[in-house]
């Protein structure tokens, strides 16, 4: 049995996709992720295996919390590479990301974004004139917008967390089928299938893309944005990815049906 490594770090660029929701990880966010170990003597494409990456808040979800107790130990949490680089209130959200992936506590906030406190201190090298009082608060406006909003109202996590309750009473095969009846994935875990049949029960179904028009968006709750995650082509027999939505996409939710409607 594969055993586990864990990593967190601020995100290097915006180019990454969240493997949960399949959103892009915005440059200077906390991302949180993990990978199989393997032999140094592996070969094939088991050698080349990357950090599968998160957002901060889609991190609980990746894996059940039986799996998080089982590998996420206390003792594998002094081990998680990168941990150190975070600032201090960083690490401590990371710490309690890491118990509510174990079911301990509630899921925390997601941190806010990253500032390059060194290049905000320093002196610019193309310019040593001092900055006005009128530019230090236009700086100070600008580091105000810097934290993370919360996409959803508390009104709507606390109806979604009401609606996973009693969606945890069903079984796999009702919940797979009241998925596909709103034309949703209907495969997975069933922690994820309750997760995604309340969500959309809540918030009402994604649109279709309007790109490739085979599948429903994906809606990233760190972000609010929506993605498409691609396609299955018949005809090529192959994974296609899609770039959809548009620009100019009408995102608009439609209502959620519920079985025998």
């Amino acid at each position: 049995m594969p055993s586990f490594s864990f990593e967190v770090e601020y995100a290097k660029s915006g180019r990454a996709a969240c493997k949960k929701c399949k959103a892009k990880i915005d440059k200077d966010l906390v991302r949180v992720g993990f990978k199989a170990e393997v032999p140094e003597d592996a070969e094939g494409a088991a050698a080349h295996m990357g950090c599968s990456w998160h957002h901060f808040s889609c991190f609980p979800e990746a894996k059940g919390k039986a799996w998080f107790k089982k590998h996420l130990t206390t003792e594998a949490e002094s081990a998680v590479a990168g941990l150190e680089a975070l600032k201090e209130e960083d690490r401590t959200l990371v710490a309690e990301l890491f118990k509510a992936c174990r079911g301990e506590v509630a899921v925390p906030a997601a941190p806010a974004v990253a500032t390059a406190a060194a290049d905000a201190s320093a002196p610019s090298s193309k310019t040593n004139k001092r900055k006005s009082k009128g530019d230090d608060t236009a700086d100070s406006a600008k580091a105000a917008k810097v934290a993370v909003e919360p996409v959803l109202t508390e009104k709507q996590v606390a109806a979604i967390a009401e609606a996973k309750a009693k969606l945890s009473s069903k079984n796999a095969a009702w919940l797979g089928a009241i998925l596909a009846k709103n034309g949703l994935p209907k495969t997975g875990r069933k922690d994820e299938l309750v997760e995604r049949a309340a969500e959309n029960q809540v918030l009402g179904v994604p649109p279709t893309c309007d790109v490739c028009e085979k599948k429903k968006l994906n809606f990233s709750k760190q972000t609010g944005k929506f993605s498409c995650p691609g396609f299955f082509d018949d005809d090529s027999k192959s994974f296609k990815k899609c770039k959809g939505p548009s620009a100019d996409a009408d995102l608009k939710r439609t209502p959620w049906e519920e079985m025998g409607a």
